[in-house]
Formats: structure tokens, C-alpha cells, sequence
């Protein structure tokens, strides 16, 4: 009856283990509250591709759905512990947003996009399938002060990477 029992156990976990869409995520990134992103992204009339991680950890995710000049667009802001600003804009339409000195880059071979570091903030932009991508990196002053967290260059990219993985 015990091996019985024990088989019974071990199958259940495999199925379990099998049916749980679940990414491994790199070291150096952080996963996010995909279901609550997922159920607020499900509220556009368009639906764009999301990432599989982020260059963060993630202490409380905020969405936004709001009209700038009769275009539907999404915010979602991803804060850290240290009060750190991940967020990741959403549009049909390009987003308006100024730029210092962009650096154009590629980040698959079909999608290239532009890349700006200023002082203020680190911002990736990028178009797919319709869809206007932003995302910005804003840096706490504490985190500033103390050089804690700074994400690079190249973890924006690998994020943008991994929506359309």
C-alpha cells in the first residue's frame, strides 16, 4: 500500500512539475507578479508581448491605462526595495518622448531600437508587431548615493530580449 501510496505521490508532482509554465530566469535578473501584469494587460485592446524578467527585484507592481490623444496607452511601474523605477510603457502609436543623444542598437536581428543614458534615466525604446515599447530605468537617490543598484546597458536589451523570446 505504502509503494502504492508512493508512486501516487511521485506522479502527481511530475504532473505538477510538467504543467507549470515556468522560465528560468538569469542570473543577475528578477522574476515579477507576471499573473497581476497579465490580468492588467488583458484590459488593453491590443496585447503586447511581456517580459519573461526584469533587471530588478520587485518590491510592488503599479498599472495604468490612460488616452493621450485619443491612443490607448499602458504604464507598468515596478519598484525595489530601495524605491528604484523600472517602468515599461505600451502603445499602438509611437510614444513621444524626448531624447538627449539616442544611440541606435539592435536587439534581435529583426528589431532594432534606441538606447539613451542621461542622468536622469536609462530608456529603451523599440517597435514590434505595431506595438511601441518604452522602457525606463529611474535610479532612487539613495541607490544613487550609494551605487547599490544600477542596471546597464545590456540588461535593458536582454529585457527587451526575453518579450520575444
Amino acid at each position: 500500500m505504502w509503494k502504492r501510496f508512493g508512486v501516487l505521490i511521485f506522479l502527481l508532482f511530475m504532473i505538477s512539475a510538467c504543467s507549470s509554465k515556468t522560465h528560468a530566469v538569469p542570473s543577475g535578473y528578477h522574476s515579477y507578479n507576471m499573473e497581476k501584469v497579465s490580468s492588467a494587460v488583458e484590459q488593453l485592446e491590443f496585447q503586447p508581448d511581456l517580459p519573461e524578467y526584469i533587471p530588478v527585484p520587485m518590491i510592488s507592481v503599479v498599472s495604468d491605462i490612460y488616452q493621450d490623444e485619443g491612443t490607448e496607452l499602458m504604464d507598468l511601474s515596478f519598484y525595489t526595495p530601495d524605491n528604484d523605477l523600472l517602468t515599461i510603457q505600451f502603445s499602438q502609436e509611437e510614444i513621444d518622448t524626448p531624447w538627449i543623444d539616442p544611440e541606435e542598437l539592435s536587439i534581435l536581428d529583426n528589431i532594432d531600437g534606441f538606447y539613451e543614458d542621461n542622468r536622469f534615466s536609462k530608456k529603451l525604446t523599440w517597435e514590434k508587431d505595431g506595438v511601441t515599447y518604452l522602457m525606463t530605468y529611474r535610479a532612487s537617490v539613495a541607490s544613487e548615493e550609494g551605487n547599490e543598484q544600477s542596471v546597464t546597458r545590456q540588461q535593458l536589451v536582454e529585457v527587451a530580449r526575453s518579450f520575444h523570446s
